[in-house]
C-alpha cells in the first residue's frame, strides 16, 4: 500500500491475484489482472475463501488477459464474462527462436555425435506436477533399443540429486546430459540442437518453453491437458500422451526417432503457427493496445 501512494499510478498491471490483489482492491487504484497458470487452474478444486477472493479481484479489474482459452473457461465457470477476458500468450521472438539456428554447435560440446535422436526437457526440477521422472523412465524404455538416443534435461530444482540418482540407478547416464541453469541468450541454441521436444508436465496453461520449442521447428511430444490442446494436434504437429503414462510416452518417442520425416514436418508447421498465433511483437502489441484503452 505504501508503495501505490509513493508511485500514485495510473493503471497497476496485477500478475499475481492471490497474495496482493486484497491490497490491491483496499488501494482502488484501477488495475489490469493477468493471470496464467496453476493459481487458475487449480481454482475449480479450491476452497470457498479462494474462489470467492479470486472472483472479487477479477469482478474488481478493469480487464483481464489470461495465456490459454482453458483459463478463460474457468474465469467463465466462476461468473466473470466472457468479453472482459482477452487470450494473448506471452509470445515468442522468432528472430531469436527459428529452426535456422546452427543446431551442430552444441551438440559437439555436449559429445553428441550428428546421427543420435536428441530429445530434450526444460522443464524445472521444483516439484512433481512436472513429472520429469515420467520422462526419465520413459526414455530408460526406449534406450533399450534405440542405442542413438540421448537426453538433455536443462533445469535445477530440488528434484536435481533425485533425478541424477534415478538416471544412474537405471543404467543410462552416458546418454543423458544434465544441463543445469542454461542463461537464457543460450536457450534456443539448446532447443535448435534437439530434434524432439517433451513436456510431461500435468497441470499447465500456455507453457512458453513449449512455444519456443516449436519456433525452433521440434517435433513435440506433451501431455494431454486442456492448455497442450490448443497449440498440438495429436498426429498433425506433435504427439499428445496420457498424464504419467510413461509407457506411452516411450512409444511416441520411439515413433518420432523412427521416423526423421514426420519430426521434419511437425517442426514445419510448428513454425509455422508460431508465426500466426504467437509472435512476440504481436501479442505485445495486443498488450499495448490494452494498456492504452484503459488509460
Amino acid at each position: 500500500m505504501k508503495i501505490l501512494r509513493r508511485i500514485n499510478p495510473d493503471l497497476v498491471h496485477l500478475h499475481a491475484q492471490h497474495p496482493y490483489s486484497v491490497a490491491l482492491i483496499l488501494s482502488r487504484y484501477p488495475y489490469l489482472l493477468t493471470t496464467w497458470g496453476i493459481e487458475v487452474l487449480t481454482l475449480p478444486d479450491s476452497n470457498i475463501l479462494m474462489k470467492s477472493l479470486a472472483r472479487l479481484t477479477a469482478a474488481k479489474a478493469r480487464w483481464i488477459t489470461v495465456d490459454a482459452k482453458c483459463l478463460k473457461e474457468i474465469w467463465s465457470s466462476i461468473g466473470i464474462p466472457d468479453n472482459k477476458v482477452d487470450v494473448i500468450p506471452f509470445g515468442v521472438d522468432i528472430n531469436t527462436f527459428h529452426p535456422a539456428t546452427d543446431r551442430y554447435i552444441l551438440r559437439e560440446k555436449l559429445n553428441i555425435k550428428h546421427a543420435d535422436t536428441l530429445i530434450i526437457s526444460t522443464r524445472p526440477f521444483y516439484n512433481h506436477h512436472y513429472n520429469v521422472e515420467c520422462l526419465i523412465r520413459a526414455f530408460a524404455s526406449v534406450i533399450k533399443n534405440r542405442k542413438n538416443a540421448k537426453l538433455i534435461l536443462k533445469g535445477t530444482g530440488p528434484l536435481e540429486r533425485y533425478f541424477k540418482s534415478l538416471v544412474e540407478k537405471l543404467k543410462i547416464a552416458e546418454h543423458v546430459r544434465f544441463a543445469g541453469l542454461v542463461p537464457y541468450h543460450k536457450v534456443a541454441s539448446y532447443f535448435a540442437s534437439a530434434d524432439i521436444y517433451v513436456s510431461t508436465s500435468f497441470i499447465d496453461s500456455t507453457s512458453v518453453s513449449l512455444l519456443e520449442a516449436m519456433a525452433c521447428g521440434l517435433a513435440p511430444i506433451v501431455t494431454d491437458i486442456p492448455g497442450n490442446r490448443e497449440w498440438i494436434q495429436d498426429e498433425v504437429n506433435g504427439f499428445l500422451f496420457r498424464p504419467k503414462d510413461s509407457k506411452a510416452l516411450a512409444e511416441k518417442i520411439t515413433q518420432l526417432i523412427e521416423n526423421p520425416h514426420l519430426r521434419e514436418l511437425f517442426g514445419q508447421r510448428n513454425f509455422q503457427i508460431i508465426k500466426e498465433r504467437a509472435e512476440w511483437q504481436s501479442c505485445v502489441s495486443k498488450m499495448e493496445a490494452i494498456y492504452k484503452s484503459l488509460l
